[in-house]
């Protein structure tokens, strides 16, 4: 029988600010490395590209308003800060938001969410 263990719980900020209506977030980091194939090698190796951080961010919307409205960074093309905590680490990111996305359905909470990318980042 295996050892039960607790697992983390996230949190995100937007500059500063607590998302307290965040359902969810997904982040992926990539080098961005292009592969490097010779006739004589083959798969020679990789290139270094410009890494980054891209991601989403689903809030839940309240009939009262929105939380975060993200318009104006989009359309400001404004950088925010977004900084997340899990697992005892921090995460801050200086990135763009590039759109959002409302979302409501029958037996469904509604929500809104926006991708979002940035310089590259390490979990500190």
């Amino acid at each position: 029988m295996s050892d039960l263990g607790l697992y983390t719980k996230g949190t995100v900020y937007i500059n500063g600010k607590l998302l307290a209506e965040e359902t969810e977030i997904s982040l992926k980091r990539t080098s961005n490395a292009q592969r490097v194939n010779t006739v004589a090698k083959g798969f020679a190796g990789l290139s270094p590209g410009a890494a980054i951080v891209e991601g989403t961010i689903k809030n839940a919307v309240p009939a009262v308003d929105f939380e975060y409205d993200p318009g104006d960074n989009i359309q400001g093309l404004t950088v925010v800060e977004i900084t997340t905590f899990a697992a005892g680490n921090t995460l801050t990111v200086k990135a763009f938001i590039e759109s959002d996305e409302f979302t409501h359905a029958v037996n469904s909470a509604s929500a809104l969410s926006f991708p979002f990318v940035g310089q590259m980042s390490t979990w500190d």
